[in-house]
């Protein structure tokens, strides 16, 4: 008998035993966080207790955390071969490419440039602002794209509005409130045109943290067969997404050669599709 009560005993005590999972930021409001911990919580043998590190720490600092195991244990990032010789990607695209779809701020003056550049060559001709450090910057010049690089986020909007570039590409999630910020400035919305190129967001872990990748993964496809992770998707950019819809843009279709080979692109359920 007491043999039987310490065999009980171990079992539930190991069961019950949390496996704290670090991931970077404040858990407020995070679409990424909430993922995490919902895909996480399929494995309730593993327990497993998302806390998070708030020291706002840049995201290739934290790259190398994961990297060197230093108390950081996962990050969502952009899918990249780089970040991939580096860290252990989960090859599920979290924002189902939604990061590879773009919206331009323009002048006022130039409200219809892209109707006057009109088909992709045209297009090729004008000139994007980026910053010199983003990864969307040499993808776009990858595709025989001059781009006018910045050195500051902030300095883009006055460059844009002295014309020193002729477009200012973003994230359908980020133009709507970066125009709010600065419509005291001479910058609109373009109205008629989609920018794509493919693009994927994906959960990074350790090299050698197999076990916590393939519970991700495995948390991921049942949220997806289930439904709950299109739900989670949609609370977060579902109506962002339904009024790019409505406008019913035209897509300037670009290339992304940076993209790593094993990105699941041939599985149509996993991507936003805005053509």
């Amino acid at each position: 008998m007491r043999l039987l009560f310490l065999i009980i005993f171990i079992l539930f005590s190991t069961s019950s035993v949390a496996n704290k999972v670090v991931f970077p930021g404040y858990g407020c409001d995070d679409y990424s966080a909430e993922l995490l911990k919902h895909v996480l919580s399929y494995n309730q043998k593993n327990n497993y207790q998302v806390q998070f590190n708030n020291k706002n720490l840049p995201k290739n600092r934290v790259l190398k955390l994961i990297s060197n195991n230093a108390g950081i244990d996962v990050i969502t990032a952009g899918a990249t071969k780089e970040r991939e010789k580096l860290l252990l990607p989960v090859r599920f695209p979290i924002l189902k490419g939604l990061n590879g779809w773009r919206i331009a701020l323009v002048t006022k003056e130039n409200k219809d440039i892209f109707l006057k550049h009109s088909t992709l060559a045209a297009f090729k001709l004008l000139t994007p602002g980026q910053l010199h450090s983003w990864s969307d910057t040499k993808v776009i010049a990858s595709n025989d794209i001059n781009v006018e690089g910045g050195s500051s986020y902030d300095g883009l909007f006055p460059m844009l509005e002295n014309n020193r570039f002729d477009y200012f590409p973003r994230s359908i999630l980020e133009v709507r409130w970066e125009y709010e910020k600065h419509k005291d400035r001479n910058v609109i919305i373009e109205p008629h045109q989609l920018i794509h190129y493919p693009a994927a967001y994906f959960f990074y872990v350790n090299k050698n943290n197999t076990k916590l990748a393939a519970d991700i993964s495995l948390g991921l496809e049942k949220a997806l067969k289930d439904g709950s992770f299109e739900r989670i998707f949609n609370k977060y950019f579902g109506s962002a997404i339904k009024e790019v819809q409505q406008e019913k843009r035209r897509v300037f279709s670009l290339t992304n050669p940076f993209l790593p080979s094993q990105v699941p692109l041939s599985r149509s359920e996993l991507w936003l599709d805005l053509h």
